[in-house]
């Protein structure tokens, strides 16, 4: 997997990752109480990732997709995402979820049981949890960190109406989030590109209006940025970068050996790259590809649509700049 922002050559899926400095809640984390384990009733609709991503959409199938992991220990199936079945017990702190499955994959059940509910931000929704997986009758998995990345359930009696909060922060209307939400909701936190060739590059909001990211080679670049919510379905993100970088012509001197030229003689070389990016925050059936006509076998519903319009940056571009959005809480769990 390549962790690339300069690496534009494939269609794009962007997830925005939940961070430590966001909501719109002056309250402190609440991860220090013990939470109770949301309503079965509440998983419905929701999107969990801890390596493979998992979308509730019913109350007993849901769509499987590991196409991210970076190992085999869980199934993976070879048409990529899938619906499969499931059954969920709650018992006070703990929620216990079985998926099955008929696809080869599937040799036996995977079962979560998820604990250590935490709300990071203090907004009252549910961001992280401790997962302990399980693959038929064998022996659980070594523990992992999970979070909901689209409609995280509010904590049990925090009496939070999420009815008129965009699913992409965490509540349950279809609807792109004005620019007071995206700075309570976004700003701390990391948004995801997933290119479906399988490049993954990743965005840091830092705050309402800068970010950070890295280049091909891990160097860390900071840029600016602003969101615009362009109507009820569509939003807008353009970014800003500006860097510059001296070289020096060499010569040799009486011995031999390569020595800088004269300071007047300094190559300074000044890049600038402006991005801007559509979101369609209208979750369609399925990502469609309108560079070939097609519909992308991709499963829908998973993530924020969008299109890379402009990058003036990068003189030739190739692929297809489209993909989705997703909301979570730690970009390295896809490491």
């Amino acid at each position: 997997m390549k962790l690339l922002f300069a690496n534009i050559l494939s269609t794009l899926s962007l997830i925005l990752l939940l961070g430590c400095n966001g909501g719109s809640n002056s309250s402190t984390t609440t991860s220090t109480q013990a939470i109770e384990a949301p309503e079965i009733t509440e998983l419905i609709g929701t999107e969990i990732a801890f390596n493979p991503v998992i979308r509730f959409t019913t109350s007993n199938e849901c769509v499987y997709d590991n196409n991210l992991a970076t190992e085999t220990t869980f199934p993976q199936p070879t048409d990529g995402a899938i619906i499969a079945s499931y059954t969920a017990v709650k018992s006070g702190t703990t929620l216990t979820i079985t998926i099955t499955s008929d696809d080869l994959s599937f040799g036996e059940d995977l079962v979560l049981v998820m604990s250590n509910w935490s709300d990071l931000d203090g907004d009252y929704l549910i961001d992280q949890f401790l997962i302990v997986p399980t693959l038929g009758d064998d022996l659980p998995l070594a523990s992992m960190t999970g979070q909901f990345t689209v409609n995280a359930p509010a904590i049990t009696n925090s009496n939070l109406n999420t009815a008129n909060l965009p699913i992409f922060v965490g509540g349950d209307a279809n609807r792109s989030p004005t620019l007071t939400e995206w700075n309570n909701y976004v700003v701390g936190k990391q948004l995801v590109f997933l290119y479906l060739d399988g490049n993954i590059t990743t965005l840091s909001v830092s705050s309402a209006s800068s970010y950070t990211t890295t280049d091909s080679t891990g160097s860390s670049i900071t840029g600016t940025y602003d969101y615009d919510m362009i109507s009820d379905t569509q939003g807008r993100l353009s970014l800003y970068e500006k860097s510059a970088s001296t070289t020096y012509d060499y010569v040799q001197d009486g011995y031999g050996n390569a020595v800088a030229a004269y300071e007047s003689e300094k190559i300074t070389t000044t890049t600038e790259r402006t991005v801007i990016i559509d979101l369609n925050f209208f979750n369609t059936s399925q990502i469609y590809d309108s560079t070939y006509e097609t519909l992308n076998d991709k499963a829908g519903g998973l993530g924020i649509h969008f299109l890379r319009s402009k990058d003036t940056f990068v003189e030739t571009l190739s692929g297809t700049p489209e993909g989705s959005l997703r909301l979570y809480n730690d970009s390295s769990l896809l490491n």
